[in-house]
């Protein structure tokens, strides 16, 4: 759930109902992609007989733990951040960053493994949807990181509701990320 209400009490604050508008409107565009994604990955799988099951090297799910404690770190910096704690703020916002950050370079060095072992873009159709799914959830996952780093490093500038704000609505993007991946990780198992 999206915490919008006022930081300082006594206050009448107005929650920039934009905000949560861009939000739901982020998080429709990539469920979206995400569905098609799916949808092509399940029809090209059983179009032919050119599809050979990949192993998943342990950091493709293996992502799942890094991106929960990033998520819980971002939640307890954005709390520390409503309870005017800012080391406290700082310390876990950034760390969930770091987390995040990990999560990306784990995610390339699975990429790699797959590589090595002979499967790839070219030969392997399976091989080529996992890239392309992954790859595309990547992406998202820097866009996602560069909004958390932004909006970390703007506390002070405005208010503290608008503060707030900014923390709350990427930090929810964050968390809907998450469960994208844990379904994206469900999914290649059950389909590999």
């Amino acid at each position: 759930m999206i915490d919008l209400e006022p930081v300082t009490s006594g206050e009448t604050a107005r929650v920039d109902r934009s905000a949560v508008t861009g939000l739901i409107s982020s998080i429709a565009a990539t469920t979206m992609l995400v569905a098609a994604l799916t949808s092509a990955y399940i029809v090209r799988r059983g179009l032919g007989s050119d599809w050979k099951p990949l192993h998943l090297p342990f950091e493709i799910p293996g992502g799942v733990p890094l991106l929960l404690f990033s998520s819980l770190a971002l939640e307890i910096g954005r709390r520390a951040h409503k309870a005017r704690r800012k080391p406290a703020f700082v310390r876990a916002w950034f760390g969930g960053v770091l987390l995040g950050t990990a999560f990306v370079l784990a995610q390339v060095y699975g990429w790699k493994q797959i590589g090595a072992t002979g499967f790839g873009i070219v030969t392997s159709p399976a091989a080529a949807f996992l890239f392309v799914i992954t790859g595309s959830f990547i992406a998202l996952v820097i866009g996602a990181l560069a909004a958390l780093v932004w909006s970390g490093l703007r506390i002070g500038r405005g208010t503290p509701e608008t503060d707030h704000t900014g923390l709350a609505i990427t930090a929810s993007y964050w968390h809907y990320l998450v469960c994208l991946w844990i379904y994206l990780v469900v999914l290649f198992h059950i389909r590999s």
